[in-house]
């Protein structure tokens, strides 16, 4: 599904001419294409959402780099690039939505169980849609809390 919403939006974005949009999506079928090359066999939702979210983490690093240089321009250019490839992804949860998840997995798995056995099932039960950053932040918050 994301698959062939890349590939319509390539072609809108051919038709409309807009540069950047083009050049960003053909870099991310591309990427796609040889990550089934290289699995021999299609890849899955899950697979195409984490190669996206690499190819968004490439883009903020991308920008520290872009800073240090004083380069306002590719700075845009990453932006804007980060915003296409966040179109594709989904919708990530609030701050208060994963504290919620992460306070039901802490009561539900009682206090015998460890960071990472709270984090392997938040984890699961985000599937994507939160940084893995923030979700460990917040489990030791709550694990130090409580």
């Amino acid at each position: 599904m994301i698959k062939e919403k890349l590939v319509e939006e390539m072609k809108k974005a051919l038709k409309e001419r807009n540069l950047i949009r083009l050049d960003t999506i053909r870099l991310s079928l591309a990427e796609i294409k040889n990550k089934e090359i290289e699995k021999r066999s299609e890849l899955d939702e899950g697979e195409i959402i984490a190669l996206l979210k690499r190819e968004v983490k490439k883009r903020e690093e991308s920008i520290v780099f872009f800073e240090k240089g004083n380069r306002p321009e590719l700075i845009k250019q990453a932006h804007t690039e980060i915003s296409v490839l966040n179109e594709f992804l989904p919708s990530q949860l609030s701050l208060k939505e994963v504290e919620a998840l992460v306070d039901e997995m802490v009561s539900s798995l009682k206090e015998s169980q460890g960071f990472g056995q709270i984090m392997k099932e938040v984890m699961t039960r985000v599937a994507g849609r939160a940084d893995g950053k923030v979700v460990s932040a917040i489990v030791k918050q709550k694990l130090n809390a409580g």
